[in-house]
């Protein structure tokens, strides 16, 4: 009975160190506007400064989970196309990547960053494709040549400076198909007073986003609780004025995507026991999803970048 007790009691205490661990990982969410006009290029170059004082360990990105097909269809049509065809041709010398995986992309050349292209195309890991790709054309510690994208721009120059080998996709678009259409239709078909308020907001954004950009507050300016609530209102048409079929259709659909994203979230954390995370996502799923986390893990604690001062002390 006395060993049993102290049997208990160590089982009690790995479950409340389970527990605790649990309720310290944190989750910064990041909202972007994937692609800049040319004349605001360099305007991600703040954001990557203000990320890396965070201290990250891990980077999620907008990209298709490995192997999701569905995700990859949607808009990566070509991407798609060459998984299916690499995945049952590329001879795989497993101990080569595990070797590739594990040396520090400064210590890594061209050929080497291919080699793991190559691979990463191969099991449908598109993120990790498009990095190594980067890094094969731009080198892992050269000087930063702006695209105005939120991949190369952003994520891969935090995963460049943190030296992180990994980037996790937790998109998903199972049951996506169908949403584009849909929301276009429900535009069109909207009364003329939602119309109008649709393009206002539209129009007001236009030049928030330029007067952003050119004074290097993008970042400050997109992750703006009024701002990230307007994106999601325009992905979703949530403006009075707009209903039918057609918009049911997509708003489910819309819903849908970012709960399987926050599922897909939680599941990349439960894998690696890391205390800070950043999601890099657009600015339309911040909200979404930085509920949807707060619904389904309590514990995990969620931060916005309009928050990040409080947490980069």
């Amino acid at each position: 009975m006395k060993y049993l007790s102290k049997f208990f009691l160590v089982f009690l205490l790995m479950q409340f160190s389970n527990t605790f661990s649990q309720e310290q990982q944190e989750i910064l969410i990041v909202g972007d506007m994937h692609q800049l006009p040319g004349i605001v290029k360099r305007a991600y170059k703040p954001m990557v400064k203000k990320i890396l004082k965070y201290k990250p360990e891990l980077i999620m990105s907008e990209h298709s989970r490995t192997g999701d097909t569905a995700a990859m269809g949607e808009w990566n049509s070509r991407f798609k196309e060459a998984y299916l065809k690499k995945k049952d041709s590329f001879n795989i010398d497993m101990n080569e990547i595990k070797q590739l995986e594990q040396t520090p992309n400064t210590a890594l050349d061209s050929l080497q960053f291919r080699k793991l292209q190559a691979y990463y195309l191969s099991i449908g890991d598109q993120g990790n494709h498009r990095m190594y790709g980067y890094f094969a054309r731009h080198g892992a510690t050269e000087k930063f040549k702006p695209y105005g994208n939120q991949n190369p721009d952003l994520t891969f120059q935090l995963m460049r400076k943190l030296k992180l080998k990994k980037v996790y996709g937790v998109d998903s678009h199972e049951g996506y198909s169908g949403y584009w259409p849909a929301w276009q239709r429900t535009l069109k078909a909207g009364t003329k007073e939602g119309k109008r308020t649709f393009k206002k907001a539209m129009r007001k954004d236009t030049w928030g986003n330029i007067f952003a950009g050119a004074s290097w507050s993008l970042g400050r300016y997109i992750n703006k609780p009024k701002t990230l609530d307007l994106y999601y209102r325009v992905n979703s048409l949530r403006f009075e004025g707009f209903s039918g079929e057609d918009y049911d259709i997509q708003i489910k659909k819309w819903d849908d995507r970012n709960v399987k994203m926050a599922k897909n979230i939680l599941e990349v954390l439960g894998e690696n026991k890391i205390k800070r995370s950043v999601l890099i996502v657009g600015a339309g799923h911040a909200k979404a999803v930085s509920e949807e986390l707060r619904r389904l893990n309590p514990n995990l604690k969620v931060i916005m970048y309009h928050d990040i001062k409080e947490h980069t002390k």
